[in-house]
């Protein structure tokens, strides 16, 4: 890392970080669930925003920041990293934005909780351990206020947008933690806007059955050939560190799948997964997602797939 880049990790968080010439980061530096990170590209009085926040107010909180940099009004393209909300349920603060996806992304917003289900969720909390762990990690969200605000346009594969003078390239990663992630690169900075392509200092959460994907989508983030990386949740990243995400994401699709040959239970798997992986990043218990989703790329009948059920095992494990 250069020290350019230790400076950035110097800012209090969270804080609008300067990452190069027309690049910055709103990083929480916070690995918990909901605390997410988002990016800004400004050139020639035009901005484009990389994702919003989990609430209006921290999405609130995220534009006073940006406004040191630019006018709220320049922010002319709001590009969705994925429609999970902690990175898109702020999006009605950007009215006169365009707000692009993929197109793959943009299909799995129907497949996603509104914030009224997941207020109803963490409130009850219940008896069992799936309502205890939503309770205990969103209950102190509020999502009052919000209207999920779709996508305006999408793309496929590869789409080079002008920010004044900048040319940003967005990457269409496919399914991998979600129904269809997409990466924002700044070329000519070496920078990268991941979204949750890659988590940092935490497991990552495979919602959508993919983990060869997630693997894919880490090399495609390399191959760009950039240094600097801003993931989803936690601190930066350098190239080193994403190759750590891949090949901890490759081990263990690799024991996952040779449990699931051997007819090992799910549940077992995904507990000799945690003991052997778990390390000291936060969450492990999203190592069941990741030995689902080898499970099911494995053709194991029956492998979980919806979110209640990613849930109740992530649950299941954190006990």
């Amino acid at each position: 890392m250069t020290e350019r880049h230790k400076e950035i990790l110097l800012v209090p968080t969270p804080g609008l970080r300067p990452l190069s010439a027309s690049s910055w980061a709103w990083l929480h530096d916070c690995t918990d669930w909901g605390y997410s990170n988002s990016g800004l590209v400004v050139s020639e009085g035009q901005a484009l925003l990389v994702d919003t926040q989990f609430t209006l107010p921290a999405t609130e909180e995220l534009l006073a920041a940006v406004e040191s940099v630019c006018l709220r009004e320049e922010i002319g393209l709001l590009v969705c990293t994925h429609q999970n909300g902690d990175h898109t349920w702020g999006n009605q603060l950007l009215a006169g934005a365009e707000i692009i996806t993929s197109v793959s992304g943009a299909a799995g917003l129907c497949h996603e909780m509104g914030p009224e289900q997941l207020t109803m969720l963490a409130r009850s909390g219940g008896p069992d351990a799936a309502g205890a762990y939503v309770a205990r990690h969103f209950a102190h969200f509020d999502f009052t206020g919000i209207t999920v605000t779709a996508p305006t346009r999408t793309f496929q594969s590869r789409e080079t947008v002008k920010v004044g003078t900048v040319l940003v390239e967005l990457i269409d990663l496919g399914a991998g933690h979600s129904a269809g992630d997409v990466a924002v690169h700044v070329s000519d900075e070496a920078v990268v806007f991941a979204g949750d392509a890659l988590f940092s200092g935490a497991h990552m959460v495979v919602w959508s059955g993919s983990l060869n994907g997630c693997i894919r989508a880490c090399q495609v983030l390399l191959d760009t050939g950039a240094e600097l990386f801003v993931p989803g949740h936690g601190p930066l990243l350098n190239r080193s560190g994403v190759a750590e995400i891949r090949d901890r994401l490759t081990r263990v699709a690799e024991e996952a799948t040779r449990y699931a040959r051997r007819g090992v239970p799910l549940a077992d798997a995904a507990r000799r997964i945690m003991a052997g992986h778990a390390g000291t990043w936060a969450h492990p218990e999203r190592l069941f997602t990741q030995t689902a989703a080898a499970y099911a790329e494995a053709g194991v009948v029956g492998a979980p797939s919806s979110t209640l059920a990613m849930v109740e095992g992530m649950a299941s494990l954190a006990c």
